[in-house]
C-alpha cells in the first residue's frame, strides 16, 4: 500500500473545490508538483464562481464564462489534463444527497487514487477572514461522496462501477500531519492565480502566497522538530510547502 507521506506522489488525483481559483490558491504548488511527476490530475469545480464579483459590468452568465475560461488557462498552467464544471450556483451551495451524487459520478468516472479537498471543519481563519460557506459546503460534499458512498457496490451503480479512493488530503486545516515542499512549483503557483484576472485584477498575488508558502514551512519545521515521523522523517528544510491532513483510507 502506498505511503502516501510528503514525498509520495500518486498516479492520478482529483482536486474538489466549489470556485475556479479554490484549489490554485490552496493546492497548486502541490498538483504542478505531482503533474511534473506524471500525476494526472483532475479538478472538479462544483460552481462557476457567477456571482464572485463587485464589477457591475458582468452578469451572472458572462462571468461564469469568464471564470471557467480562467480556470482552464490555470489547468494548462499546472499541467492539470480533465477539468469538470457542475454548474452549481456561487453562493448557494449546499452539501445536498443530490451534490455528493454528482461527486461519486465523477470519482467512479475519473477513479483517482487520492482526492484533495478543503476542511468541513474551518469557519475562522486569524481574525480577519470567515471562511466562505461554499469552501465548507463543498469539503462535506467532497468527503461524503469519497467514503463511504464511491466505493459502495449497491449505491448509485448506474453512477458507474465502484471505486475506493485510499487518501484524502485534506488543506486550509488546523490540523495538518504533511507537509509537501512547493519550493520548486511555487512559480508555477503564482502563474496560475494570474490567470484570474476577474478575481485578482492588477494585484500581484506573489508576495502574498510566498508569504503564506512561507510561513507554512515554519510551520512544518516547527513540527518536526517535535516529532520527526510527522513529516515522513524527511531530514530536508524547505523553504515553502503546502499543509495537508492526510487521511489515509482502508490501510
Amino acid at each position: 500500500m502506498p505511503r502516501f507521506d510528503a514525498d509520495y506522489v500518486p498516479p492520478s488525483a482529483m482536486t474538489i473545490f466549489a470556485h475556479p481559483d479554490d484549489a490554485e490558491f490552496l493546492v497548486s504548488g502541490t498538483i504542478a508538483r505531482w503533474t511534473r511527476a506524471g500525476c494526472e490530475v483532475t479538478s472538479v469545480v462544483i460552481t462557476s464562481g457567477n456571482v464572485g464579483t463587485h464589477d457591475a459590468t458582468y452578469t451572472r452568465e458572462t462571468l461564469a464564462q469568464k471564470r471557467e475560461a480562467e480556470q482552464h488557462a490555470a489547468s494548462r498552467v499546472l499541467g492539470v489534463k480533465n477539468v469538470v464544471f457542475l454548474g452549481y450556483h456561487d453562493c448557494e451551495l449546499t452539501p445536498t444527497l443530490e451534490l455528493r451524487r454528482r461527486l461519486v459520478r465523477e470519482i467512479r468516472k475519473h477513479r483517482p487514487e487520492v482526492v484533495i479537498c478543503g476542511d468541513p471543519q474551518a469557519w475562522f481563519f486569524d481574525d480577519r477572514y470567515i471562511n466562505h460557506p461554499d469552501h465548507r459546503a463543498a469539503a462535506v460534499a467532497a468527503l461524503g461522496a469519497v467514503f463511504p458512498c464511491a466505493e459502495m457496490e449497491l449505491l448509485w451503480p448506474e453512477e458507474g462501477p465502484a471505486h475506493k479512493v485510499h487518501a484524502v488530503y485534506i488543506c486550509a486545516t488546523e490540523t495538518p500531519n504533511t507537509w509537501i515542499d512547493i519550493t520548486d512549483t511555487i512559480e508555477t503557483k503564482i502563474a496560475s492565480l494570474k490567470t484570474y484576472g476577474s478575481q485578482v485584477g492588477d494585484w500581484d498575488p506573489s508576495e502574498r502566497i510566498r508569504e503564506r508558502a512561507g510561513r507554512e514551512a515554519g510551520r512544518a519545521n516547527a513540527s518536526r522538530e517535535d516529532d520527526e515521523r510527522r513529516t515522513a522523517g524527511n531530514p530536508s528544510r524547505p523553504a515553502y510547502v503546502e499543509a495537508f491532513r492526510v487521511m489515509k483510507l482502508g490501510q
